[in-house]
């Protein structure tokens, strides 16, 4: 097994590889109420994990960095579908089930009702207690999604999310953030797996779900959390001698 070691502040410190679930986007399955229901799972190489889940009144919800949930259609109205029509038209072709209607339901347990409520209710599941106004919470939340140097799913990840969703977005850079589209897709895929009996979940913890985590990866994300850490000390304290 590849591995360093490393001496920190005169004691030895040993760093190994490690084996982690690989980067894309992983369907998951729980049982409620003698019902098969679906969720699904986001993992990106660098950023927050997204998990969603669907309850037993088949609303849809997402946990981000496994915070507290929050409705799927506020994060929808933050990423741009801000209206309840917007939201209906964007799901139609898949939320066909007369007795099981996910984006209605889903609706009606969402607090927000405009983008700018959509980004407030994300903010407030992030950051319980702090202030939240519409432009800090939607500064917070692009930069968590938007910006590369915050998020990425990596070659690797979007690969296999092309090829779970059947799409063929391009591989580079600016396509490895996460979109609108990206979440669109994978409610769809969600509410298609619960509406099919027959469907079955991911193998998330199946090898070729896998990958290594090698030193030099483990070393680039300390170095790059150190360097963000005295980038923001450096600004904080220029804004204080302003």
């Amino acid at each position: 097994t590849e591995k360093g070691t490393f001496v920190v502040n005169g004691v030895e410190r040993v760093v190994v590889s490690q084996l982690i679930r690989s980067a894309g986007v992983f369907f998951t399955l729980n049982h409620s109420r003698g019902r098969r229901l679906f969720g699904a799972k986001i993992i990106p190489n660098r950023g927050a994990w997204l998990e969603f889940e669907t309850d037993s009144d088949d609303a849809i919800f997402v946990k981000i960095d496994r915070k507290r949930k929050v409705a799927v259609t506020s994060l929808l109205r933050a990423f741009g579908l801000d209206t309840d029509e917007k939201l209906e038209a964007a799901f139609k072709d898949v939320d066909t089930d007369s007795e099981h209607q996910y984006i209605k339901s889903t609706i009606k347990r969402d607090l927000a009702r405009n983008q700018g409520e959509g980004f407030i209710e994300v903010y407030k599941r992030i950051r319980p207690g702090d202030l939240a106004t519409a432009d800090n919470a939607q500064q917070m939340i692009e930069a968590m999604f938007f910006d590369f140097e915050r998020y990425d799913l990596s070659v690797v990840g979007r690969w296999k999310f092309n090829l779970r969703l059947g799409t063929n977005t391009p591989l580079s850079k600016e396509y490895r953030v996460l979109s609108l589209n990206d979440l669109i897709l994978v409610i769809k895929e969600i509410i298609r797996l619960n509406n099919d009996p027959l469907a079955q979940p991911d193998d998330i913890d199946h090898l070729g779900n896998r990958r290594v985590r090698t030193l030099g990866e483990l070393l680039q994300n300390k170095l790059r959390i150190g360097l963000a850490r005295m980038e923001r000390i450096i600004k904080d304290r220029m804004t204080t001698l302003d």
